[in-house]
């Protein structure tokens, strides 16, 4: 059953909607990755679409792209859901987004699949003025789009508003969006018996590294990132209720095993090692301990490398996101994040995997076909080992190590 109309919905009724039928309201949420985690309606959903099926779907996506989440799906396909409500940055009339965006491949999506489902645009707060109460809005025609969608997607649109979308509800209704302060690293007074014993080139003026200053940065509310050291420091991991640990190491201790949930990676920070072949296994174990409640505290030796390169990949995949996304994500909470080559070829053939499981052949990295684990290497992907100090952002700048790194990262 096709929905035949797109409904306008302004952001008052879509807080009655959130208020009184939550349970029936499903909200998509079509910005960017980090936009979304910046700041979202409580309860929503993000929708991301990478550039490859935007491309291969030709206007025609399926709900699983749309609708990650198989609970929901059913829910959908099964007329559970009463309403389902579609925003983007600002965007306040129809005719705004561009022909391949996600906001408008993910209404043709729904008003094919979301059976029974009113389907709605959020347009923000703009009547004309002078407009008088309950007169009908004009109609305008969509342009560009194709013809089976002019029919679904030609709602009673007001005139052109200088702003819609989240932008708009957000100042409306504040007080149902989420907005988490940027997530800061828990520091703990280094104690006499447990302080690290030697210093290293990456070390202060207090002979302590500075991988080991600071505590567990908070990549998501159920995962965080740090070093051995941290990892060894049980006030630390039990003020940030810490309930599993990773350890992606070969020789790092697990110091609480009688506490804590431990999963071992044991691999080392060399462009031989395969850290993919542990990415699934990994974040299954991080998904098992968030869906228990729990949180996964994830370290190596100096949580730069391996630890980082585990982060990446459950973001990349749990989140559906490009790496340089996830790179920059997880480097804005800790800055000295330097996955070695290696890996980053490896994350880079991951990506190509999650984001286009049919388009491997076109989108994948050469690297892993050239990759040969017997053998000695120093890349194992088509990026130059040599990259020039300068300034200025390239499309390389995130390989660009923020730090002097040790083998034993």
């Amino acid at each position: 059953m096709v929905n035949l109309r797109v409904c306008a919905l302004e952001c008052e009724a879509l807080r009655g909607l959130l208020q009184e039928r939550a349970a029936q309201c499903l909200v998509l949420d079509c910005r960017s990755f980090f936009s979304f985690n910046a700041a979202h309606i409580r309860g929503s959903c993000n929708v991301r679409l990478s550039t490859i099926v935007r491309r291969r779907a030709k206007g025609v996506l399926a709900l699983e792209h749309v609708v990650p989440n198989e609970e929901l799906r059913t829910r959908l396909r099964q007329g559970q859901v009463h309403t389902v409500v579609l925003l983007d940055e600002r965007s306040a009339d129809l005719e705004l987004p561009k022909r391949d965006s996600t906001l408008l491949l993910a209404l043709g999506t729904l008003c094919r699949e979301a059976r029974g489902a009113r389907i709605c645009f959020l347009k923000g707060e703009c009547a004309a003025p002078g407009a008088a109460a309950g007169r009908s809005r004009p109609r305008r025609r969509l342009r560009a789009l194709p013809a089976p969608l002019h029919a679904a997607l030609t709602p009673r649109l007001s005139p052109l508003c200088p702003a819609g979308g989240y932008e708009a509800f957000s100042a409306a209704c504040s007080e149902l969006c989420t907005k988490p302060a940027a997530p800061t690293g828990l520091s703990l007074p280094l104690s006499a018996s447990s302080a690290p014993g030697s210093a290293d080139s990456g070390c202060s003026s207090c002979g302590t590294p500075l991988y080991d200053q600071g505590g567990p940065v908070e990549i998501l509310p159920f995962l965080y990132l740090g070093s051995a050291y941290h990892a060894s420091r049980k006030d630390m991991l039990d003020a940030l209720g810490i309930t599993a640990l990773i350890n992606v190491s070969a020789n790092c201790p697990n110091h609480f095993e009688g506490h804590y949930q431990y999963k071992s990676i044991p691999v080392e920070d060399n462009h031989k090692a395969d850290i993919s072949s542990w990415f699934n296994e990994a974040i299954d174990f991080i998904d098992s301990v968030k869906n228990d409640g729990g949180r996964v505290f994830v370290h190596c030796q100096a949580g730069i490398s391996r630890s980082a390169t585990i982060c990446l990949a459950y973001l990349m995949r749990t989140n559906r996101v490009k790496l340089d996304e996830a790179f920059e994500f997880v480097k804005q909470r800790r800055s000295i994040i330097s996955p070695n080559f290696s890996f980053m070829g490896q994350l880079l053939q991951f990506e190509s995997q999650v984001l286009a499981p049919n388009c491997s052949a076109e989108a994948g990295s050469p690297a892993m076909s050239v990759l040969d684990r017997g053998a000695s290497t120093t890349t194992v992907f088509n990026f130059p080992v040599s990259i020039p100090v300068h300034t200025s952002s390239s499309a390389l700048s995130y390989l660009q190590s923020p730090i002097t790194t040790s083998p034993s990262c």
